[in-house]
């Protein structure tokens, strides 16, 4: 706990001292989340799940009655 104590003091140092030079640190992107793009991405695949699960219960459907009429057929109920 010292070391990661000792760490931000010294970040905190630092920063005091670059922007009493005049020089201020200027905010990196990477440093911040954007919010608004992650929410965007997870409704985008959201969306993408709902569509690929209608896809897939369409398949499945149809995979089901070919069994069901496979299975009339083997047994002779057509």
């Amino acid at each position: 706990m010292a070391t990661s104590y000792a760490d931000s003091a010294q970040a905190r140092e630092w920063d005091k001292r670059y922007d009493d030079w005049g020089r201020p640190k200027a905010p990196q992107p990477e440093e911040f989340h954007d919010y608004e793009a992650a929410a965007l991405k997870r409704t985008q695949m959201q969306e993408l799940a709902a569509a690929q699960e209608l896809i897939d219960r369409e398949a499945r459907a149809k995979r089901i009655a070919g069994a069901v009429e496979a299975y009339g057929e083997f047994w002779g109920l057509k």
